[in-house]
């Protein structure tokens, strides 16, 4: 199948600033033919992406991506379930859970935003959110635009990075139990940007060993900042364990407008072809 792979992407429904129907569209006019929909913690777009990629001849798979619990210093691990059915109990179930600690941490958010002196609601964050998700990103969309901080960077880097004056933890899944789950609703599990863990070597490799017998299938290998080394450490890695390495932007839109769609780089597109267990689920 010719055309770009991109097995990460964000809509309007969890933290991006597109709807399922306007990232269908983005993803076509940038020569993507194969486009996951992985948002954070809800399969809400699904229906509309899938419907609007095949009236626009683009080959949909939908996923999720699944906030695990980490213990790594300054790291975060998430896991990309892709191909998985909306709909599933159990799976739904969980994801309920997470969003439902994410709305807890995020009234916390809010109390701890207005005692440093940013006088935001939670009524307007979830209006700018739109969708089941409200998430950080858009905190920061409301701190910039209200003039209160200068830029998304900021927000994060002076007030919501992880041990930030106004940061709140939440209820994550451990990377074991989103897999299972992933694997029980009809998905593939994949270790989503392995950079970010905090792991390397013999660490990485053992982390992701120990998932294996939890049904892990992939390892994000091709993803948007990745160095040739880290790709080719990561290739390495997921041949060395029979998993099956995957491509993905992460794009968002306007919350991280360096992020293009279908590349890992200016220039530099994600490599083909699609797996194709996941073509064979998404036609």
């Amino acid at each position: 199948m010719n055309g770009l792979v991109d097995l990460h992407s964000h809509s309007d429904q969890s933290d991006g600033s597109l709807t399922p129907e306007q990232l269908v569209d983005h993803a076509v006019a940038a020569g993507v033919s194969v486009l996951a929909l992985t948002d954070h913690d809800t399969t809400a777009g699904h229906a509309r992406f899938r419907a609007h990629a095949r009236a626009c001849g683009l080959v949909p798979v939908c996923g999720v991506e699944v906030s695990c619990t980490w213990d790594v210093k300054g790291g975060q691990c998430h896991l990309l379930g892709l191909g998985v059915a909306a709909g599933h109990p159990a799976l739904e179930a969980a994801l309920t859970e997470i969003r439902g600690g994410r709305d807890r941490r995020n009234a916390r958010m809010v109390e701890k935003l207005n005692a440093l002196g940013y006088p935001v609601t939670l009524a307007e964050i979830e209006a700018v959110a739109g969708g089941e998700v409200v998430a950080r990103p858009h905190f920061a969309r409301v701190l910039v635009e209200r003039g209160l901080v200068e830029s998304y960077q900021a927000v994060f880097d002076t007030l919501l990075a992880r041990g930030a004056p106004a940061y709140v933890d939440r209820f994550r899944l451990s990377p074991a139990d989103a897999a299972e789950l992933v694997v029980a609703a009809g998905g593939r599990p994949v270790i989503a940007h392995p950079a970010f863990l905090g792991l390397a070597g013999a660490d990485l490799a053992a982390f992701l060993r120990g998932l294996l017998p939890h049904g892990l299938w992939g390892l994000e290998t091709w993803y948007t900042g990745f160095s040739n080394a880290q790709i080719t450490e990561f290739k390495a890695l997921a041949d060395e364990l029979g998993l099956v390495a995957t491509m993905g932007s992460d794009f968002h839109g306007a919350p991280k407008p360096g992020v293009i769609i279908g590349h890992r780089a200016p220039g530099v597109p994600l490599p083909g072809p699609c797996p194709p267990d996941l073509l064979a689920d998404a036609v």
